[in-house]
């Protein structure tokens, strides 16, 4: 189903940021400015079909994707939403290196991976209460932070970022790895970055109802 403006709308995601918090690179991208707050082309946005069928060439070729979001208001929903539709997801925190320095992070989800296989056998069983829960405590410690990785067997080759500025760490590693993985950066208009427009989506990142809107349009 094509992405029209008046879901657009209706999702709110054509809201953006307050005119003094909005960076002039995203201009372009505007339509207006009502009452102090930028107002993003609703026809810009519905470009989002180039990025929901760069999804669907990325899932049919095999590739791994990851999709990255900190914000805490739609961390449950991402997983939901990443294993309805196959993907890989990071939802609580994003440790610096992850994609640049992947091998060593493997590393950590292989043994997470491994600890879930542990506390399936009568080794796991035959400890103590005590050493039992031990174990399940460094387990959902680390869990905690990795459980959206671990079925990755290399490191994304197309990577979903949701609010450059928060995450603008990571986008230092893309850039690092550049023609080494795809990337599809969701931005709100305070982003102050160049980036190639066939690879941005601006749009209101500060709604749950459009973020799930865009996320869901992308992904499904």
């Amino acid at each position: 189903m094509s992405v029209s403006v008046q879901d657009i709308v209706a999702a709110q995601a054509h809201i953006g940021t307050l005119k003094n918090e909005a960076h002039p690179k995203t201009s372009k991208y505007w339509s207006e400015v009502t009452n102090g707050v930028v107002v993003i082309n609703p026809e810009v946005i519905a470009e989002l079909e180039a990025a929901k069928a760069q999804v669907a060439a990325a899932k049919a070729a095999g590739k791994e994707i990851l999709v990255v979001c900190e914000k805490k208001m739609y961390a449950e929903e991402l997983e939901a939403l990443a294993a309805k539709a196959g993907v890989a997801f990071l939802n609580y925190k994003v440790s610096g290196g992850f994609l640049t320095n992947f091998d060593t992070f493997k590393k950590r989800i292989d043994s997470i991976n491994e600890m879930v296989s542990f506390m399936e056998t009568d080794a796991f069983a035959s400890l103590t209460k005590k050493e039992q829960l031990v174990y399940k405590r460094n387990f959902e410690r680390a869990n905690k932070v990795y459980k959206g990785v671990t079925k990755l067997k290399k490191r994304p080759e197309l990577v979903i970022i949701v609010d450059g500025n928060m995450l603008s760490t990571l986008i230092d590693e893309v850039e690092n790895l550049k023609g080494k993985l795809e990337a599809i950066v969701i931005a709100g208009t305070n982003f102050s970055r160049y980036w190639p427009e066939n690879e941005i989506i601006t749009t209101n990142i500060n709604s749950y109802q459009s973020l799930d809107f865009v996320l869901k349009s992308i992904l499904l």
